[in-house]
């Protein structure tokens, strides 16, 4: 079972340099951070959606349903209660919801759902190589890529590690679904136990790999991978670079924002 985000496709997107990519992410995050208003943020999820169905990213999107949807539903739920506005809606006792703290309240959903999509259309578009040999190229140090890289390699990895345990332990009788809350969690050591060898395990052969490479934070590095900006890089950093700056503008001039109190 492949617990790997990344879909090897030929699309123009997945073209794209990965500093491309990355810079992008850079500014949807800020684009998400910027506006408080679900009209725009739904215009921008929108594009971010576009960009995935362009990339054919879209099966990654709904592995993660449940928990954009949760996220969306907690985030809307809890906010209005945190927040005053103008508009009373209705008051319970000490609980007071006004209109303006429900759209802040489902702005805010929004935003976290943008900002998981967009960091999904990076991961779906970019392995992980190309990640890390995009971070060195930015400046960040060669060290600092490598523990990003190797976290987006390890949780798959770990993942999978433990869904064949699940299911070695399952097919040897193990019954995970019957029971108390507490009979369950004392069913667990004997999936935790072989996760943690194989963890043990996984990092000592890392850590001679590494070692027998010459690895170390003061090493000059080398990449195999060439990568060469292309004019459709060209276009996609200045189009949502100007998207940024007259996002940042009208932020400024009070549009996009719900008014709210804490």
């Amino acid at each position: 079972m492949s617990f790997s985000l990344h879909l090897d496709y030929d699309t123009w997107v997945h073209r794209l340099d990965a500093r491309t990519k990355i810079v992008v992410t850079s500014m949807l995050f800020v684009l998400a951070l910027v506006f408080s208003d679900p009209a725009y943020l739904l215009v921008i999820l929108g594009a971010v959606l576009l960009g995935m169905h362009t990339a054919r990213a879209l099966p990654n999107v709904r592995k993660l349903w449940v928990l954009l949807v949760l996220l969306f539903l907690y985030s809307s739920a809890l906010w209005p209660f945190f927040v005053t506005g103008s508009t009373t809606m209705w008051m319970l006792g000490p609980l007071h919801v006004t209109r303006e703290g429900l759209l802040f309240g489902v702005g805010m959903g929004l935003r976290l759902n943008l900002m998981v999509i967009s960091g999904l259309w990076l991961l779906s578009t970019t392995t992980v190589e190309a990640f890390a040999v995009g971070l060195q190229r930015l400046g960040i140090p060669a060290s600092m890529g490598f523990a990003f890289s190797l976290a987006f390699r390890w949780v798959p990895t770990l993942l999978g590690a433990g869904s064949t345990i699940v299911q070695a332990q399952r097919s040897r009788g193990l019954d995970l679904s019957s029971g108390s809350v507490l009979d369950r969690l004392r069913r667990y050591p004997p999936l935790v136990v072989p996760l943690v060898g194989h963890v043990f395990r996984q990092t000592l052969l890392l850590a001679t790999a590494l070692e027998s490479k010459g690895f170390g934070p003061g090493t000059p590095r080398t990449v195999y991978r060439s990568a060469s900006f292309g004019w459709q890089d060209g276009v996609v950093l200045v189009g949502l670079g100007m998207l940024t700056g007259v996002s940042v503008w009208l932020r400024l001039h009070g549009f996009g924002a719900v008014q709210v109190g804490f």
